[in-house]
């Protein structure tokens, strides 16, 4: 299998994954505080588009899209090093989501070239199956935050959890293959 990534600029390619998000229902689950109501293609965009505080990273399996990744400066700030992740995997993909995350990650960190000392997640509790990639990609559980988020595919309050890990921890986990 070949594995490739690159950033996604072009706000017609973010209205496609926007569409891709929605069709195969993982919109919930990357954004898990905002009402699936609220959703649209334009609110996508503007979150993934309007400046370049954010990457969209997406990763390819043998040509074809097979995930996502998210990445922006700690809090928004521009004097930090510590960058914040979501990651996702279309559910064709749900099997190779820890290679395909580990290897997007070094890509990340290969692009930056050393300017990344850091990755910090936010992640509700009931994702257990992100919090176990996580921790295959080197990532540790830190802090368990009572009701940290809005679970709208429960309608409730959920604990979450702030993951952490450096580019060594990641780089630690296997040999790329």
């Amino acid at each position: 299998m070949d594995y490739t990534y690159r950033i996604i600029y072009d706000p017609v390619e973010h209205a496609a994954i926007y569409r891709k998000l929605k069709e195969e229902n993982l919109l919930w689950c990357l954004f898990s505080e905002i009402d699936e109501w609220q959703w649209s293609e334009d609110l996508y965009i503007k979150m993934h588009n309007s400046s370049n505080v954010r990457e969209t990273w997406a990763g390819y399996i043998d040509g074809e899209l097979a995930g996502l990744a998210y990445i922006w400066p700690f809090q928004g700030s521009w004097r930090t090093r510590c960058a914040e992740l979501g990651l996702t995997a279309f559910r064709p993909y749900f099997k190779y989501a820890a290679r395909l995350a580990r290897q997007g990650l070094l890509e990340i960190i290969k692009h930056h070239d050393g300017a990344i000392s850091s990755f910090v997640g936010r992640v509700p509790a009931p994702n257990r199956h992100i919090l176990n990639m996580l921790g295959e990609l080197g990532f540790q559980k830190k802090f368990k935050i009572p009701e940290l988020f809005w679970y709208t595919r429960q309608q409730r309050h959920v604990d979450g959890w702030i993951v952490f890990a450096q580019p060594q921890d990641i780089k630690a986990t296997w040999e790329v293959e």
